[in-house]
């Protein structure tokens, strides 16, 4: 088996194996820690054990897997600039990718990325350690830092990887439980950036602790066995985490120093800390839409400038929700969410939709700013919030176009440049032989492999953000038929008069050392749709719609299914559920959350967009908000077959980067570039280009160039340039003018290169 990972130089991405959106599962401390079986050895990290690749896999993870900085740490850092080892042994190679990528070879591939072979080389081990005298688990850590678990069960490996988040990224954890729970100002001490934080994250989920829990415990009966594994694993999870907050506690140098910024010392985590993590990571990455009430911002004042006729031309224009054009990464059609006639009723225009939304939890407490927010806190939260959500690529080749008769793939996943990076490696291993996986995953979830290989096939991911969010418009009503309130909390559903659910979330906040302030108590108050209503979410803010109160509320389809996605992760670290394309596929299809997913094994290539897609009536525009009353409620979901999928590609190639999936497949009401130009034709040209220049037979090194160089040309250069340049060719310019058309046509014809010049 041949494959080859890599990553765009734009961003530190791990190759072949990123993680974005994962689904988890929470639950409290009550699990106790798996039971050590009587008798059990720790066995070595043997190398390339129950692995097909031959190390041909490579991967890299920019600036380095070890996160772990305390106190001791710090001051030498402070005193010479000297880091620990592992945290920025990644770098140089993945900086210096992009002055080599011209002429590589495969023999060069190794000075550029890491061998991402199961287990560890001769030699390479630098550690050993049993984390729990009671769990059948052992890790081990190679000269990169990157763990190596090996556990008896899968329960034994969620509880080895639990420990293995808390020694690499316990603070960068800790601090998005806490933003993804709403309390981020609890741990970190009152600020105002904190505490509008917490609002903002509250209207992601909104969650009580019973609905976090009560969404782990309908695994079993919703997903059977799979469903009972998973959760199982989620206790063992935290339980290991637990075990290294329990750790810190009596050694202090394995406390990371950040937590000076914080009110206390680490505490214990629950399983519900883990379904935080999971809402705020699918909330922002794993969704497509929900951008309704901007683009109606942009429609009224398109039409207050052109009028309505010509407003809807150039807001379609602008749109390119289903452009014929578009460059596509299956070759057949798959049609989705392309409106028939529109019936106007549907439609529910703000008066003035740019007008900020009134009510809701955006108030801060008062003196809120006599404390500055965390530093580092705040660099965590950066690195999650402005990790790129569109700038993934993939690039795979059917074995009919590779040198050696297998499919090889480059695969890059964008996090960002960050340390600790957002993501963290692992390899995973039960000694049963039901658990195998090694790659990338987001941290506070890593009891699961989301991007990365299995023992004979690897697979990765892009951003889809195909369309499963909504924006409702809720009309605001009186139960006693008086004037409804301009911020009330009652609505109408199906004709009736019903109350809106309500939750105050309160959060003790503790001034940390050296700030200012008494204790504070913060009381954030959500209100969501009612029960019984099809269409369920927090509540965002209100406005008015023709001169009457609305709420406007956002419609997720994973809404209450934050760990569902999780079913789809686990099967494929099982060799008996994944095995082949097809196989593989069945875990795409369960995943919830919206991305665009790439296989490769010795034989194949494949890929499956996955999401829980809603379908909506025909006569809604689906790019405007709606009315959340009854008459525009989801008709149900897009079946697995419906998603778009391929196996194998007519052209020989399967490429990604952010572009429309497939041919009628239409763009969410957030996304506007699925036009004509996309930089995915840099990608296509580039295989093309390298296809012609090595006899139709391409090596992973030779589709590392083709990634590189797409990395690094200017789409505009590439594609619009040279149209502009033929339209004034034989035209009389002035010298001036001339020159610069020179330079333009000197640039546009070497390909529009954007590389500096090493």
């Amino acid at each position: 088996m041949q494959l080859s990972s890599a990553l765009s130089r734009r961003a530190p991405m791990r190759s072949a194996l990123i993680a974005i959106a994962l689904s988890a599962t929470a639950v409290s401390a009550l699990v106790a820690t798996p039971a050590r079986a009587q008798g059990w050895t720790p066995p070595p990290p043997t190398y390339r054990l129950n692995d097909t690749a031959a190390g041909r896999v490579f991967s890299i993870l920019p600036p380095g897997e070890h996160g772990l900085v305390n106190a001791a740490d710090l001051a030498l850092f402070e005193a010479n600039g000297t880091r620990p080892a592992g945290s920025q042994d990644q770098l140089a190679p993945y900086e210096n990718l992009p002055y080599g990528a011209q002429g590589l070879t495969d023999a060069q591939l190794s000075a550029y990325y890491n061998e991402e072979s199961f287990g560890i080389p001769p030699g390479f081990i630098t550690r050993m350690e049993t984390p729990s005298a009671s769990a059948n688990v052992v890790i081990y850590r190679d000269t990169h830092d990157v763990p190596h678990i090996y556990g008896a069960t899968k329960n034994d490996v969620a509880f080895g990887a639990g420990y293995a988040a808390g020694e690499d990224r316990l603070f960068e954890m800790d601090v998005l439980r806490h933003y993804g729970a709403g309390d981020l100002s609890s741990f970190l001490g009152p600020s105002c950036a904190d505490e509008q934080m917490d609002h903002d994250s509250l209207l992601l989920g909104g969650y009580t602790t019973a609905q976090k829990q009560a969404q782990v415990d309908a695994l079993p009966a919703r997903y059977g066995a799979p469903g009972t594994m998973l959760r199982s694993m989620v206790y063992s999870y935290v339980a290991g985490l637990n075990a290294y907050v329990a750790a810190t506690q009596t050694n202090p140098a394995l406390l990371p120093a950040d937590y000076a910024a914080a009110v206390g010392p680490p505490q214990p985590w629950s399983v519900t800390d883990v379904i935080d993590i999971a809402t705020l990571v699918g909330g922002i990455f794993g969704k497509g839409g929900g951008a309704e009430l901007a683009n109606a911002a942009m429609y009224q004042y398109l039409q207050g400038q052109f009028g309505a006729t010509q407003a809807a031309i150039i807001f379609n224009d602008f749109k390119e929700q289903n452009d014929p054009n578009a460059p596509t990464t299956a070759a057949a059609s798959f049609p989705y969410g392309t409106p028939g006639t529109v019936n106007p009723s549907t439609t529910a225009m703000p008066d003035n939709a740019a007008a900020p939304l009134t009510g809701g939890p955006t108030d801060t407490t008062s003196n809120c700013n006599l404390t500055s927010p965390s530093v580092p806190a705040l660099q965590v939260i950066a690195s999650l919030v402005a990790t790129p959500h569109s700038m993934s690529n993939a690039l795979l080749v059917d074995a009919k176009h590779s040198a050696d008769g297998h499919p090889i793939a480059v695969m890059g996943p964008q996090v960002g440049y960050y340390t600790p990076q957002i993501l963290m490696e692992e390899d995973l291993h039960s000694t049963d032989g039901t658990y195998d996986a090694e790659g990338t995953s987001f941290p506070g979830t890593n009891f699961l492999v989301e991007l990365g290989r299995g023992r004979n096939f690897a697979w990765s991911a892009t951003s889809a953000e195909t369309d499963n969010v909504d924006q409702r418009l809720e009309i605001i009503c009186d139960p006693a038929g008086g004037t409804p309130a301009a911020n009330g909390t009652y609505y109408v559903l199906k004709g009736q008069c019903v109350p809106m659910q309500h939750q105050t979330f309160s959060e003790t906040c503790f001034p940390k050392p050296g700030g200012q302030g008494a204790p504070v108590i913060i009381n954030h108050e959500v209100y969501y749709t009612n029960a019984a209503d099809p269409v369920q979410g927090p509540v965002q803010g209100w406005t008015t719609a023709g001169g009457k109160p609305v709420a406007v509320v956002n419609q997720r389809s994973t809404y209450q299914h934050e760990v569902d996605s999780g079913i789809g992760f686990m099967r494929w670290a099982i060799p008996s559920l994944t095995h082949d394309s097809s196989s593989w596929m069945q875990g795409a299809a369960a995943i919830q959350y919206t991305f665009n997913w790439f296989y490769i094994d010795a034989k194949s290539i494949a890929y499956y967009e996955s999401g829980l897609l809603p379908i909506r009536p025909t006569n809604v525009n689906p790019n405007l908000p709606t009315w959340g009353d009854g008459r525009s409620e989801w008709q149900g979901f897009l079946s697995v077959n419906g998603h778009v999928h391929q196996t194998g590609s007519p052209s020989g190639y399967i490429t990604s980067w952010n572009n429309r999936g497939a041919p009628n497949f239409s763009a969410a009401d957030d996304k506007f570039s699925w036009g004509p130009v996309q930089r995915v034709q840099s990608l296509n040209q580039e295989i093309q280009h390298q296809l012609a220049l090595h006899n139709g037979k391409l090596t992973r090194a030779n589709l590392v160039t083709a990634m590189e160089t797409a990395a690094s040309v200017d789409l505009e250069g590439r594609q619009v340039l040279p149209l502009l340049l033929s339209y004034v060719a034989h035209r009389s310019e002035p010298a001036g003018v001339q020159s610069l058309l020179a330079v333009l046509q000197q640039w546009a014809t070497a390909g529009g290169p954007r590389i500096k010049a090493s």
